[in-house]
């Protein structure tokens, strides 16, 4: 049945291929489709987490759920210094984020403070590219850097005192005067006009808390070994006291955004796969409707009925083996070429991303499963679509056919 399976493929060598090519097409933009969704949503994540967020973040106890100065944590030198050194952990930026009045001569406006480590910061997130007047600040700087928006708004420049009046630790009056170090250009509209950076230090002073932070984010190397990382974080800190999250928690709102795109993109894929369906049925049906004459013959010669289904089922599923493999190899080529080699954006975009500290870059992913759902896919389509031919066969009205 295999042999003459074979040779009925390419006795019409013209309906082979367009079985072969529909196929072939199916599986190939699925996958190439598919890889480069997964790919970008990969990379924007991964370069969230690098850049702004981090994977692991360490906060006091009932901070997350109410996060006020009250809730803020301490941590000293020596365990900020023993979590740098852990293997997989790339970045450790200690934050202190409040809020507070900013004022200028007769303006003031509500503003978010971020205390940060200068040199950990330009590591992480790349902050000093976004400068676009001034100076960046150093370790034990006593100024500030502000966003545009605020800066037009407080009509405030370059060494002017800016006046930050909040909350301290535990109710305290929190108010200092920071000069302006520098102009910070922010993407997003609600940090370009409310948002102000200054040093560790003199955020610890603000609010009269030496060796506070709000949190910890750490930024990891392998994300695969996250688990192993955040129980060395744990073993390393005192979790009594602490709470250490994954990112998996901290980013849930991304994590919905991802999933939203993927569905809409599950949503074309569909289309993708209803299109080659019906493509391969219209192929099988052609194929049927061609050979009934003949295919009436060899049942009146005496051959089974069963076994000249399973011969018509054993051409569909040869074709079906050719264009998949050919999909594959050629799709497994394109996303492996494409994940070394990234398609490079143009225009704004490349200042978006480089602002945020990213590579304005579109990869492809090659994991397992961008290969194996479209072949999955078309096969069990296949599989539906040969149902046509058997149930015609096993229902054949030989005198009519001949």
């Amino acid at each position: 049945m295999i042999k003459l399976a074979w040779r009925n493929i390419w006795r019409n060598k013209r309906r082979a291929l367009i079985t072969m090519a529909s196929v072939f097409f199916a599986v190939f933009f699925c996958t190439v489709a598919l890889s480069f969704a997964e790919g970008v949503w990969d990379k924007k994540i991964a370069n969230t987490l690098r850049t702004q967020t981090g994977h692991i973040q360490i906060h006091g106890k009932g901070y997350w759920d109410d996060k006020t100065t009250d809730n803020f944590m301490t941590m000293d030198a020596k365990t900020l210094a023993h979590l740098e050194r852990i293997e997989n952990i790339e970045n450790v930026s200690p934050r202190l984020e409040t809020f507070a009045m900013a004022s200028f001569g007769l303006s003031s406006k509500g503003i978010a403070v971020c205390g940060i480590s200068p040199r950990q910061e330009a590591a992480k997130s790349n902050l000093p590219v976004r400068l676009v007047k001034g100076q960046y600040l150093s370790e034990t700087d006593n100024g500030i850097l502000i966003g545009e928006g605020l800066g037009r708004y407080l009509k405030v420049g370059i060494d002017d005192t800016l006046a930050l009046i909040g909350q301290g630790y535990h109710g305290v009056s929190a108010a200092g005067l920071f000069p302006v170090r520098g102009i910070l250009r922010l993407m997003h509209s609600e940090m370009d006009n409310g948002m102000a950076y200054i040093a560790l230090p003199a955020a610890q002073q603000l609010i009269d808390m030496p060796d506070g932070y709000s949190g910890i984010l750490i930024a990891v190397k392998n994300n695969n070994r996250l688990d192993e990382t955040i129980r060395a974080v744990k073993d390393a800190v005192d979790t009594q006291r602490l709470d250490v999250y994954p990112w998996r928690f901290t980013m849930e709102r991304l994590l919905q955004t991802s999933q939203s795109d993927k569905a809409f993109t599950k949503i074309i894929l569909f289309v993708l796969y209803l299109i080659a369906g019906f493509g391969i049925l219209g192929t099988v049906i052609m194929l049927t409707n061609e050979r009934k004459r003949e295919l009436g013959m060899m049942i009146s010669l005496g051959m089974q009925r069963t076994r000249l289904a399973t011969t018509v089922t054993l051409e569909l599923g040869m074709m079906t083996f050719s264009g998949v493999v050919l999909a594959l190899l050629l799709g497994i080529a394109v996303t492996h070429w494409y994940a070394l080699h990234p398609v490079a954006l143009t225009g704004e975009m490349v200042q978006t991303y480089i602002a945020y500290g990213m590579e304005p870059l579109m990869p492809t992913s090659t994991a397992l499963a961008i290969f194996v759902n479209p072949v999955v896919t078309v096969l069990i389509l296949t599989a539906l679509a040969a149902i046509y031919p058997v149930t015609k066969i096993m229902k054949l009205k030989i005198m009519d056919k001949l």
